[in-house]
């Protein structure tokens, strides 16, 4: 029965009394059950909502003291706390009460009142009755929304009359009354814990946030020295490679010149190889910066990246053709990652195809998109591989015996820059026959 309905009842019940100018011990009792019920009810403190229970049991059955046991998470009773008459806490290795009454009463869910305990008048005593010398015992079950919560129980080696009905009733509403008041108190200090929980989770994923920011940052300043620290002897020593090709130029000497232009592209394949390295660490680490900007596909980004392409293709012997269609190819990207991605594709494409022609195709796409198309007549792509194609530092052919050199690294940095910038990939390739990447962009 909840608080309030049950101060009208009584409420209602001293009305009744007044009007046929008497009065009863039950209203007596029900009013002392009704200011234990305001006390019981003003903290939500579990300890203290059991100590003032048990304070007011005692007080009301005239016991010597009184324990609660509770049903804990395993589902069997526990001892939580005992009390004298005197409202003194009694320690647990003064736990030593009848268990017969207080598991029956808990299992049958019914209160149990025994007068004269040790003559038995009720039921035979039962043997810790006995070495107890008890006389009164009270014990009632704590159920609450029809679920049994534990017991509430006092006893006496003192005879107390306590087998009258106002007696028994008051307790037994004491009892349901206090149940209440502890599962609030229960549900309360889960509340709490929960709260406290969570603020040090909150604590921790703070101190950890600042560290994963000091990491990166660590991280970030690791790989700007790295990059300075490689960079700047690489870019020296390949300066001075083309001054002495420029010494060489009019020298007839082909071994020198050879040797010079083998100097050279090992030096670009070592900065390219430190680049593609470098990309791939600020992207795992997240220490980039997206920099989306209005650009044209064609003027922008296009245009420079076919000039480059075309000429290393006709290094190769190649075929290059970039067409383009269209002139609303207006987009909102990276223009760095846009260039590297494209850049990066068009790179395998030339690296990977020996004869015949690469191309590099700008037209409408599917509803409002715009589609490059990046295709080739090269080695193409085994089945086999191509669910591995875009894994960093993974290659076709691998060991000293692969035909081509490269550190697998390209197209994993470019689908990452794609993805960054919402642009969709897909490809289709057939072993020996050439390969074809087919980019997405929306227009802005």
């Amino acid at each position: 029965m909840k608080f309030n309905d049950f101060k009208d009842k009584i409420d209602q019940k001293r009305r009744e009394v007044d009007r046929n100018n008497s009065s009863g011990s039950r209203i007596k009792y029900l009013e002392a059950i009704l200011d234990i019920t305001s006390r019981i009810n003003k903290t939500l403190i579990l300890e203290d909502v059991l100590k003032q229970v048990l304070i007011n049991a005692i007080q009301l059955a005239e016991a010597d003291r009184g324990f609660i046991v509770l049903l804990n998470s395993e589902n069997s009773l526990e001892y939580k706390l005992g009390i004298n008459s005197t409202g003194n806490v009694l320690p647990s290795q003064l736990f030593q009460i009848s268990q017969s009454v207080v598991e029956k009463v808990f299992h049958e869910k019914r209160s149990l009142f025994i007068e004269f305990a040790q003559s038995g008048e009720d039921d035979a005593p039962s043997k810790s009755i006995l070495n107890l010398d008890l006389q009164t015992i009270l014990c009632s079950p704590l159920i609450t929304d029809d679920k049994k919560i534990g017991v509430i129980y006092v006893d006496s080696k003192s005879l107390r009359k306590i087998k009258n009905k106002e007696m028994t009733d008051t307790f037994e509403i004491l009892a349901g009354q206090a149940a209440i008041a502890i599962k609030n108190a229960q549900l309360y200090k889960v509340q709490q814990e929960t709260m406290k929980a969570l603020r040090e989770s909150n604590q921790n994923l703070r101190l950890a946030k600042i560290e994963a920011e000091n990491s990166n940052k660590l991280k970030s300043e690791f790989l700007s020295q790295m990059s300075h620290e490689i960079r700047t002897p690489l870019n020296i020593l390949m300066g001075f490679s083309n001054l002495l090709k420029e010494e060489f130029e009019e020298v007839s000497n082909k071994k020198h010149k050879d040797i010079l232009e083998m100097f050279d592209l090992a030096g670009q394949r070592l900065m390219q190889t430190i680049d593609s390295i470098l990309e791939m660490s600020q992207i795992q680490t997240g220490n980039y910066v997206l920099e989306p900007v209005r650009l044209n596909l064609h003027y922008d980004v296009l245009f420079d990246i076919a000039e480059k392409f075309r000429a290393d293709s006709y290094r190769k012997n190649l075929g290059f053709v970039y067409s383009y269609h269209g002139t609303d190819v207006e987009i909102v990207a990276d223009r760095f990652m846009v260039r590297q991605a494209i850049s990066k594709i068009l790179e395998n494409a030339v690296k990977f195809t020996n004869t015949g022609v690469v191309s590099l195709i700008m037209e409408p796409g599917n509803g409002h998109g715009i589609s490059v198309t990046i295709r080739d007549t090269g080695i193409g792509i085994s089945e086999e591989y191509q669910r591995k194609l875009f894994t960093a530092f993974s290659q076709e052919e691998s060991g000293y015996s692969r035909r081509y050199d490269g550190n697998g690294l390209g197209l994993a940095i470019a689908k990452k820059y794609l993805d960054l910038n919402s642009i969709k990939v897909a490809f289709t390739s057939t072993k020996d026959l050439g390969t074809e990447f087919t980019l997405q962009f929306n227009r802005s």
